[in-house]
């Protein structure tokens, strides 16, 4: 298409026309360059000179005067790369808009039809996935990436990173039962790049991983994910990915004969069994809780919580990653260290641990806090880190 004008609003903004391009690094931090993109973002409606005064000027003493001068100038300039480029901006004095025209190509504009078309289920598969293919390709570095900053530029962002995650999601869908891992995994490893906490790129590459036999891989995705979500948001994978890992990551297949075998798959090795209280994933807790609970009410058994949490000298969490990620670790091995065999404990958030207690009364539990935090205490760092208990019978 030479005779059209290409318009770029994914990654770098630019404006291309034969041999000519006007792009965003040639005129960094200019008005104009502000101005054509939002005109171009709000194609469809017209923009009030004073919309425009407050979004490009906060100290200009003749602002309507000033805007009338870079309107004239844009026009000039587009002028000079296009045949009447000027009359892309409509408008004079009180409002301004941009004319899409037919002969302009926007590539978020050909990204929403590419993935209208890929979700039309009358198609065939290898035509919405050739869609989905089309409108993936066309994402790069998100909506404006240079002035993601901007207030106004952020909530068309995260707009249309959204159709890209769920593009790319629903393109692995069709794609695996084709057995198309490969293409799985080059899709889902850019997605990861570009916004590494959403878990259903994670999920579909875990799958693809598995499907290829490269359990390996699978398992590291996992850790990866678990760990990166913890340390950022404090919070373990949801119980779709953490299911998805117990269910395939580890899978047993064949059908198994021998009892005894089984049962040595599950005690595993003992000389490498965890002594002492039972740290798990908190999914994996809350199913352990469940059956204890169902347990206790069957025996009449006492169940109890408790909640222990790393604090400053004000009772809030902590602020200094290193020193709270340290304190963890002090943390999880006092309490490790403190309680029975038979007690378990997982990290609930990225400052606070959950245990699962039983037959434990307040003042049984009055001894154990003393002896988390004799542990605790011994380390001399940690002298400006406080832990909060909070304990609740069930």
């Amino acid at each position: 298409m030479p005779n059209k004008i290409h318009i770029t609003m994914f990654g770098q903004f630019s404006i291309s026309y034969r041999d000519k391009r006007l792009c965003e690094n040639e005129y960094r931090g200019s008005k104009m360059i502000s101005l054509l993109e939002y005109l171009i973002s709000q194609r469809g409606r017209e923009i009030t000179q004073n919309e425009l005064i407050d979004l490009l000027w906060s100290d200009s003493k003749n602002p309507a005067n000033a805007l009338k001068t870079l309107v004239h100038r844009t026009r000039a300039i587009l002028d000079e790369m296009i045949p009447c480029g000027g009359r892309l901006i409509a408008g004079s004095h009180s409002s301004y808009a941009f004319t899409e025209t037919d002969d302009c190509v926007i590539d978020s504009s050909l990204f929403k039809e590419y993935i209208s078309k890929a979700e039309d289920e009358s198609l065939s598969r290898t035509r919405r996935i050739s869609m989905y293919k089309k409108a993936i390709a066309l994402y790069n570095s998100g909506y404006l990436a240079g002035a993601v900053g901007e207030t106004w530029v952020q909530p068309i962002n995260v707009y249309f990173h959204a159709l890209y995650n769920s593009a790319v999601d629903k393109c692995a869908q069709l794609l695996y039962p084709m057995g198309k891992f490969s293409e799985i995994i080059t899709l889902c490893e850019r997605a990861t790049m570009l916004d590494q906490s959403d878990e259903k790129m994670h999920a579909n590459l875990i799958r693809a991983f598995v499907a290829m036999g490269d359990y390996e891989r699978a398992a590291k995705q996992y850790d990866y994910i678990r760990a990166y979500l913890m340390e950022q948001y404090g919070a373990a994978p949801g119980a779709h990915l953490t299911e998805l890992y117990e269910l395939t990551v580890k899978p047993r297949n064949d059908v198994q004969n021998n009892l005894d075998a089984v049962i040595g798959d599950l005690t595993g090795d003992d000389s490498k069994e965890q002594k002492g209280v039972f740290y798990c994933q908190y999914e994996i807790f809350k199913y352990i809780f469940r059956l204890y609970k169902r347990e206790s009410q069957r025996i009449e058994s006492k169940l109890s919580i408790c909640l222990v949490s790393a604090v400053d000298s004000s009772k809030n969490e902590l602020k200094d990653i290193k020193l709270l990620e340290k304190a963890m670790d002090k943390i999880s091995f006092s309490i490790s260290n403190s309680l029975r065999m038979r007690d378990v404990y997982t990290r609930y958030s990225r400052s606070q641990y959950l245990l699962l207690l039983l037959d434990a009364d307040k003042s049984s539990f009055d001894g154990i806090e003393e002896r988390i935090m004799t542990r605790f205490r011994r380390s001399k760092t940690m002298d400006s880190v406080n832990v909060k208990f909070d304990f609740k019978k069930i």
